[in-house]
């Protein structure tokens, strides 16, 4: 992962003082479960823990997100003899406004548990700064962040030219994901054209160009069959 230390910023601020961070990718055994999407093993100011950060861009309800992250909790502490820290990183509004950071679970007035992570919305954050932090790695995410009285092209265009001349250009490739990410697929049709495809399909993030190709070809066929009513 890139540049794992300052993505890990964005929960703790002060992790660049960590003595170390390990970053670790454990595949869970739970079937159903997909893999953490950062897991690291932390030493700061002398205390050693796990950092657990969970990237969500399509929040569904808190009922659904408590669960998760609790079981990649059990999974963690069942592996892994350290405390553990967790983050959920929530990078699109969602319809809910209320977003929970945990749940308190008693039994006749006994508290049992009392469950805690912290919440980070991105989309609550100010892209621009986002520039003066000077961290490549968070250029991607300023497609979800407030962008003042900017029209929707004009953000996007903001964000994709902030990356395009970097000598990495798994940036761009990054930031066109998350665009993608943030709109659905008609609406992202609408913000296609401000995609530079030679850079984007430069980066080594990009799978192979005849996968591409072949995907296009069978967009472009849904909509000529669509338009000429031969798909119903």
């Amino acid at each position: 992962m890139k540049d794992c230390r300052t993505l890990a910023s964005l929960a703790i601020p002060e992790i660049e003082e960590a003595e170390e961070l390990d970053l670790k990718f454990a595949e869970l055994s739970m079937a159903d479960m997909n893999k953490a999407d950062y897991i690291a093993k932390v030493n700061l100011k002398n205390e050693k823990f796990i950092l657990h950060m969970e990237f969500e861009s399509n929040f569904k309800n808190n009922s659904e997100m408590l669960k998760r992250m609790l079981r990649y909790y059990i999974y963690i502490y069942w592996n892994e003899d350290l405390p553990i820290y967790q983050v959920l990183v929530i990078l699109k509004e969602p319809k809910t406004k209320n977003i929970s950071d945990g749940f308190q679970s008693s039994v006749q007035n006994e508290l049992i548990m009392n469950y805690k992570y912290k919440v980070v919305k991105i989309y609550e954050l100010n892209k621009y700064d986002f520039i003066k932090i000077v961290k490549e790695v968070l250029y991607p995410l300023r497609v979800f962040m407030k962008h003042g009285h900017e029209s929707h092209e004009d953000h996007l265009s903001e964000c994709l030219k902030l990356v395009e001349n970097l000598e990495d250009k798994d940036f761009y490739y990054l930031t066109v994901e998350c665009i993608r990410k943030l709109y659905s697929n008609d609406k992202f049709e609408k913000v296609n054209k401000l995609i530079k495809e030679e850079i984007y399909m430069s980066s080594a993030l990009f799978k192979d160009p005849y996968e591409y190709g072949k995907e296009k070809g069978i967009e472009e066929g849904i909509k000529k069959g669509l338009k000429e009513g031969l798909i119903l």
